[in-house]
């Protein structure tokens, strides 16, 4: 993974926001580098982190797959198949075409990160060239998923290195 953002895609309404998304989704943006993982990596980590059966949610928050290219829808629905046949059941997830992803308000951007370690994210930003440039970096989505407790010391190791400040530095700044 190269980058993260979180915002919304997979529909039609112009300009959508988080009071006005219209058909829109919740999504993540996931700028990643081929020749280090491939979509079918990254499909994997999406069906270990999201139930892919049971009751469907508000359409703003449904699990999708949402694909920009002809290749990745038919990695996407492969994938599905596959869920699909160890569950035993249908996979309510759907693929969808990503369409036009609209970023999210700045606020929500590492949102794990920005409300655990505000002062932490200032000075960061004030070290990397500005707030939305560092809460754009690989070292903040590390960073972020740490804080939410979605990663552990590897992911805050190499946002140390990336930022080039030590891992405990870091590790003491973010309450867990």
């Amino acid at each position: 993974m190269v980058a993260t953002r979180v915002g919304y895609a997979g529909g039609t309404t112009a300009m959508p926001d988080y009071h006005h998304m219209g058909d829109h989704r919740e999504s993540v943006e996931v700028t990643y580098d081929p020749a280090r993982t491939s979509y079918e990596r990254l499909l994997a980590s999406f069906w270990a982190a999201h139930p892919a059966v049971g009751p469907a949610g508000p359409m703003r928050t449904r699990e999708a797959v949402l694909f920009a290219a002809d290749d990745q829808r038919r990695a996407a629905l492969a994938s599905r198949r596959r869920v699909a046949r160890v569950a035993g059941e249908p996979v309510r997830t759907e693929v969808i075409p990503v369409g036009t992803f609209h970023a999210a308000e700045p606020m929500n951007q590492k949102a794990n990160l920005q409300r655990l370690a505000p002062d932490l994210v200032r000075q960061l930003a004030a070290r990397t060239g500005g707030r939305e440039r560092f809460l754009a970096s690989p070292a903040a989505a590390l960073l972020n998923a740490y804080a939410g407790g979605f990663a552990g010391d590897e992911a805050l190791d190499a946002a140390a290195r990336e930022l080039g400040l030590s891992a405990a530095e870091l590790a003491s700044r973010i309450p867990r």
